[in-house]
């Protein structure tokens, strides 16, 4: 099989290290400045927000390797970018657990869509094709709650018998499914062993997703007659640990060759036995993705699964 122009795959998950704003610049009748969203309401970051964010980190840590992602405006050069990044969708979010604090959810509706992105990168690494099947294990289970090997004595209240996320999400006892898949997942995942994990039914995933984002109130204040210039306004952000999963795509470095563009030329001594995306994911371990960085949010951690 083969996958043109690509010669290359990556499954990368970004992992929230503090909230995380990546705005759509308007509002929804609930919050003023809401998080980018799925078809479905599901917290997602936009490729051209993370290529946007990992242009910035280049230009401060290896200036020649933004060209990889595209041409500059100002430059007035056109050629396609040899690296394209996928919409980033959530795998995983914490949520409150009424018993030891918090857990981190999964659904299989998020789990089925790990599973695509890790069987479309298998076209073109092989790697991904066994874990794909490992995550496909987990989403063929049908009435239980898959969860990590300790779940119930961390999560569940003596006397009532029950998980109980969110103050809304009652999970009984004899219905979770402690499980090596589990966690093998949280592994692939890249959580910490002390973090629980458990994959719940679809619904109460989304409702715990609506209930868990934070919800912030903001004013600009007028410093020199001390009060409130604009606002207040409402924003929404993405929990610190949610974790997403993204693709990247490349071009075989020959396409550098048939371009005149004379930054893309400069680039092959650079590279030298890189791979493209190796160079570029090998410099942005961290990035700051949507707004607000000023205020410490925006923080994540890229992984390659």
């Amino acid at each position: 099989m083969s996958f043109e122009p690509y010669k290359s795959a990556k499954v990368v998950l970004i992992k929230s290290l503090s909230d995380l704003h990546p705005g759509t610049g308007r509002g929804t009748e609930i919050v003023d400045l809401a998080v980018q969203r799925d078809s479905v309401g599901f917290p997602v970051i936009y490729g051209s927000s993370i290529k946007g964010s990992i242009k910035t980190a280049l230009y401060h840590r290896n200036k020649s390797l933004i060209y990889l992602l595209g041409p500059e405006q100002q430059d007035g050069e056109r050629y396609s970018s040899p690296i394209a990044v996928m919409t980033s969708y959530m795998v995983s979010f914490p949520v409150r657990s009424l018993k030891g604090i918090y857990t981190n959810v999964t659904c299989s509706f998020l789990l089925r869509r790990f599973v695509k992105y890790l069987s479309m990168a298998s076209v073109l690494n092989e790697k991904y094709t066994e874990i794909a099947k490992k995550v496909e294990k987990i989403v063929s289970v049908s009435e239980r709650f898959p969860a990590t090997k300790g779940f119930i004595n961390k999560h569940v209240i003596d006397g009532l018998e029950n998980a109980i996320l969110c103050e809304e999400v009652s999970i009984p006892r004899n219905l979770i499914n402690e499980s090596d898949d589990m966690d093998e997942l949280r592994n692939i995942l890249g959580l910490d062993t002390s973090e629980s994990l458990i994959c719940l039914h679809d619904d109460d995933a989304k409702a715990l997703i609506d209930r868990s984002l934070i919800r912030i109130a903001r004013i600009k204040v007028d410093r020199n007659r001390k009060v409130v210039e604009t606002g207040p306004w409402t924003e929404e952000a993405v929990p610190v640990g949610t974790i997403f999963v993204t693709v990247f795509l490349g071009y075989d470095k020959k396409y550098l060759e048939s371009l005149n563009a004379d930054k893309l030329s400069k680039l092959k001594e650079h590279l030298r036995d890189k791979e493209l995306l190796d160079a570029v994911l090998g410099e942005v371990r961290y990035l700051i993705i949507g707004g607000d960085e000023t205020i410490g949010r925006g923080i994540v951690e890229l992984k390659e699964v």
